[in-house]
């Protein structure tokens, strides 16, 4: 009641002021109202007024600006507004937009005085349907005008609350799927239960009701979905059915071998394909594409004309045919050559495409270069006589078969199994590769002509002179050897003199020597002929020391042969090193004029042939009679080596390992018995084979 007291003062006061001619000395209060939506909703704000009632209002107009990112004024509204009771007609207003900022400007009239307090038109937004996240609008209420200025109007501004959408998202949100294969699909966000499910054209593809979409034909598709509370969602992009899948396949090489790999289709029936053209690419640093196969077993075997092309790093199949081409599995095979480094290539399918019009869904596939497997040859480092056999072997990851070479095959020979001959001089390498390309190498195989050997002589103590000859394991006339240089290095502190003396192979050169004790001390050798070493016995040379009184017995004196060269290196020759034993008693050669020796057979044990040497002392008359002779243990004589006068002095004998019938000794233990004049010596040989 008491609202309406005020309220007829205010009209009463107001009537007064119109007749006196003056305007009322209060304003009338326009509100702006308040609502709230979610993105893409429509949301009615209502602009109202206090009572107008004796005002004479009969027309009003004003405008509301607005966050043009947020809502957007769309009409106005006059059911069960003032106005609309007053009996005017509709109102006329216009919307502007200006950067951020949107406008709705309002004019409205009536001949009818408008009366009572409300609504005076209900302005409609819609709510930017992006717009997921809570916010407000601000509305500002601008420009309220009465009768162009009567009464006058204060105002008050409005606002619109934008509340969080709840969504719902379809995944994924595109896709690609052949005929008759299945794709998932789900949605998340605030879904209400249940959710249909569509596509855009069943005839391409269809959707069941819990989202597995099955391709039924060459097309595209979207695929939405619409749960409980209508609220729905689509893929962004389109789901692609293939008529065909497409896949190119995947293997593994080792370096420098070659690859088939299939490319394979998923069923062609019912496409009517005639042609198609394939493209792949690759990488040309680690494979090369060198062909395509289309025997048995592949779809395009027998059918058509088939071109393989290879651009950069791009490799293209094209085929066609006059009937059309079905069947699924292998459509053909590309053969890959692998570099010689390792790496992997991947097989990218740029185009796999049908008649022209019908692509295919592509699988990549991809190569991977294996490093080799190693391999190891042994023996690494090894020496040989011409002659000599030596069985490598190889160790490792080993594919069989192997193949054996010799880098060079004039130093030795190889055969299948790794055996190794010695055939000349020099130095080589063993090689040997496996049945995938495998490859090692030995670090070195020297081969020498024939081995030169400083003797092991045995002297008294008390200053005897030992004479020591060089020794050669085989005959050299074959080798025309016409100089000879060599250096024998010794102690020069029980050493007091050496020198070379004209005996041996090289007597006929008249070889010379230079002596020299300084330490290290050493005897050097150089002798030269026109004729080349001729035939004889297996002394080369002999030197003669001379060993200190004071040195005591049981003492070695190593002779060290060193730079031993023929024919300024060809051929070559093993040197193998000598020692002078100082012991006492008489039982070894080269022990002086005086002694009755034999020494020990060499080498022992014997595999081919073998030498001994016997001294006889001074005293030993021309026509003593001498005899040298093997024996089995059971006292069997096996063969007579020597027998007759010899004078004193020492000598050497060569047994080419048979016995006095012709045929080789049986492996196993003999005695080698020296007799003269009553007297023997007896000296252990093992032979083996």
């Amino acid at each position: 009641m008491r609202s309406l007291g005020v309220t007829t003062r205010l009209a009463a006061a107001l009537t007064a002021a119109l007749l006196a001619g003056a305007a009322p000395a209060w304003a009338v209060p326009v509100t702006c109202g308040t609502g709230s939506g979610l993105a893409g909703q429509d949301v009615d704000i209502t602009v109202s007024t206090a009572d107008l009632a004796g005002l004479g209002v009969t027309s009003f107009q004003f405008q509301i600006s607005y966050n043009a990112n947020l809502v957007t004024a769309i009409d106005v509204l006059e059911a069960g507004t003032l106005p609309a009771t007053a009996g005017w007609s509709d109102a006329t207003f216009g919307v502007t937009t200006s950067g951020p900022t949107g406008r709705i400007s309002v004019s409205h009239a009536g001949s009818t005085a408008l009366s009572g307090a409300g609504a005076l038109v209900r302005v409609r937004f819609t709510i930017d349907p992006a717009q997921l996240s809570a916010t407000t609008a601000t509305l500002t209420l601008q420009g309220f005008t009465f009768n162009e200025g009567t009464p006058p109007a204060t105002t008050t501004n409005g606002s619109i609350s934008i509340g969080t959408t709840p969504v719902i998202t379809v995944s994924p949100a595109s896709g690609e799927v052949i005929r008759g294969a299945t794709l998932p699909f789900t949605v998340g966000g605030s879904v209400t239960n249940p959710v249909s499910w569509f596509t855009t054209d069943p005839a391409v593809a269809t959707i069941s009701a819990s989202g597995l979409l099955t391709g039924v034909a060459p097309g595209s598709v979207k695929v939405f979905a619409v749960d409980a509370a209508a609220r729905r969602d689509t893929t962004n992009g389109d789901v692609l059915v293939r008529g065909m899948g497409v896949t190119m396949g995947s293997g593994s090489v080792l370096v420098n071998q070659s690859i088939n790999l299939p490319v394979t289709v998923t069923s062609l029936d019912g496409l009517g394909i005639r042609s198609g053209q394939i493209s792949v690419q690759f990488d040309p640093a680690r494979v090369t594409p060198t062909g395509v196969l289309i025997g048995f077993g592949t779809l395009l075997n027998g059918w058509g004309p088939t071109a393989f092309g290879v651009n950069g790093d791009l490799f293209t199949i094209d085929f066609v045919g006059s009937t059309d081409l079905v069947g699924a599995g292998t459509l053909c095979v590309v053969t890959f050559q692998a570099a010689g480094t390792s790496g992997s290539s991947a097989l990218t399918v740029r185009q796999a495409l049908f008649n022209e019009t019908l692509p295919a869904k592509t699988t990549n596939g991809s190569v991977t270069v294996s490093p080799l497997p190693t391999i190891t040859v042994a023996p690494d480092v090894q020496t040989l006589l011409v002659g000599q056999t030596r069985q490598y072997s190889v160790s490792g990851s080993v594919t069989n078969p192997v193949l054996w070479s010799v880098l060079d095959p004039t130093v030795a020979s190889v055969s299948g199994s790794g055996l190794v001959t010695a055939l000349k001089g020099g130095v080589t390498k063993v090689r040997a590769v496996d049945n995938v390309g495998a490859i090692d190498e030995s670090q070195s195989l020297t081969v020498y002509d024939f081995q030169v050997t400083v003797a092991t002589v045995t002297v008294p103590p008390g200053g005897a002179t030992a004479r020591v000859p060089l020794r050669v394991d085989r005959d050299l006339s074959a080798l025309d050897i016409r100089s000879v240089q060599y250096t024998v290095l010794f102690d020069g502190t029980r050493i007091t003199d050496a020198r070379s003396i004209a005996a041996g192979l090289v007597s006929p050169w008249a070889p010379g020597g230079l002596v020299s004790l300084e330490s290290p001390a050493r005897v050097q050798v150089a002798t030269a002929g026109t004729d080349p070493l001729g035939p004889g016995n297996d002394e080369l040379h002999v030197l003669e020391f001379d060993v200190a009184p004071g040195v005591p017995a049981g003492t070695d004196i190593a002779l060290s042969l060193s730079g031993f060269l023929c024919n300024e290196g060809s051929p070559s020759a093993l040197p193998v090193n000598g020692v002078i034993r100082v012991r006492s008693g008489v039982d070894a050669p080269a022990q002086g004029p005086a002694a009755f020796g034999l020494a020990p057979c060499a080498p022992n044990p014997v595999r081919g042939q073998a030498r001994f040497a016997f001294s006889l002392p001074a005293e030993a008359a021309a026509g003593d009679a001498v005899e040298l002779a093997l024996f089995d243990l059971a006292g069997r004589r096996v063969c007579t080596l020597a027998r007759g006068p010899r004078p004193a002095g020492e000598h050497h004998v060569v047994w080419d390992g048979r016995s006095g019938s012709g045929a080789p000794v049986a492996p196993g233990l003999y005695l080698c018995r020296l007799t003269w004049r009553g007297r023997a010596l007896e000296r252990k040989v093992v032979v083996a084979r």
